[in-house]
């Protein structure tokens, strides 16, 4: 009998959930993995997002707070890596909060859980000498992984806050990864790319010529006067019924995984070097430069919750959303 993909996803994820992650530091007075709920979510790769599972799992945030997350699943191709979560192939999923939105206006059974990463992680990078603002990106060939909801965000408020419609006022060249535009840049086959870190700091580190034109979060502060809400987790409806009160011990694992990777960056980089399949110093680097950040926001607070439904206001405002998210989009 044929086995589906995600009938094999599920039990790939289901059998690593009760193995220990190798090198794991894991106290014996830990609850047992037999004694908790157990999830299954992915990665992408290469990334940071790898370093941030590694550091969960390996100091035990999972289990201290009782609840035991299967090893990653790792994904290199953004539609595959989004296909399979909406077909249920895993429990949870790292994205963009309007891409988890998108999927649920849809109908499918996924809530926003929580933050993780701010917007400054997203960019719009270039080595040329003649684009030296946003306004001259028109008539260029911008690079951009249209597949992911990060296009549809960054493209929304650069036409809210600069006027500029980049879908068609450049030559939109898709690719199906963040560093493929950079390396399209690096190549002078495209003028410039929209991407995210460490993609910005793997190019800088190829090619120092290479910049950044526009740092999203920061234009976001400008304008909006808080911090721009990026990247955070999805979980679907079912594991939410199946383990009543997960999203508690969820909410403690992340906020707990999140101050250690600001505590120590270099420490958790340098740990999870095989995962992200990336030299720790890229990412410090990527840490360093005020990019990349963690910034761990539950959305069980109503701050937190008004400033994802704020953006998806200026996404609706710009027809990129069919209406803003409300209550029912988010955990709790």
């Amino acid at each position: 009998m044929a086995v589906s993909r995600r009938h094999f996803m599920q039990t790939l994820a289901g059998t690593a959930a009760t193995s220990v992650l190798p090198g794991a530091a894991r106290s014996d007075d830990l609850p047992k993995l037999t004694d908790v709920p157990k999830l299954t979510w992915a990665t992408f790769t290469p990334g940071f997002v790898p370093a941030f599972m590694e550091c969960t799992l390996a100091k035990g945030f999972d289990r201290k707070n009782g609840v035991a997350l299967a090893p990653p699943i790792p994904y290199s191709s953004l539609t595959t890596y989004y296909g399979d979560f909406v077909a249920g192939g895993f429990d949870m999923c790292f994205g963009s909060w309007d891409t988890f939105a998108v999927r649920a206006f849809a109908g499918v059974p996924v809530k926003y859980l929580c933050g993780i990463n701010p917007g400054n992680l997203l960019n719009i990078v270039t080595t040329s000498d003649s684009i030296r603002s946003v306004e001259d990106l028109r008539g260029k060939t911008l690079a951009a992984p249209t597949s992911s909801g990060t296009f549809r965000l960054m493209k929304s408020l650069v036409r809210s806050f600069y006027g500029i419609d980049l879908e068609k006022e450049t030559s939109i060249q898709t690719v199906d990864h963040p560093l493929g535009g950079v390396t399209l840049v690096l190549a002078d086959r495209a003028d410039a790319a929209m991407t995210w870190e460490p993609s910005v700091a793997i190019g800088m580190s190829k090619n120092p010529k290479l910049r950044v034109l526009l740092n999203m979060g920061e234009a976001y502060e400008k304008h909006e006067g808080t911090v721009m809400p990026f990247l955070g987790l999805a979980i679907r409806q079912d594991a939410l019924d199946k383990h009543p009160g997960i999203a508690e011990r969820l909410y403690r694992t992340f906020a707990d995984a999140a101050a250690a990777m600001e505590a120590d960056p270099q420490g958790a980089y340098a740990a999870a070097e095989k995962e992200t399949r990336l030299p720790a110093s890229t990412l410090v680097k990527a840490t360093q430069s005020g990019r990349l950040r963690y910034r761990f926001e539950s959305m069980a607070d109503p701050k937190s919750r008004q400033a994802i439904i704020r953006s998806s206001e200026i996404l609706v405002a710009e027809k990129d959303l069919p209406k803003p998210v409300d209550a029912s989009f988010f955990v709790g």
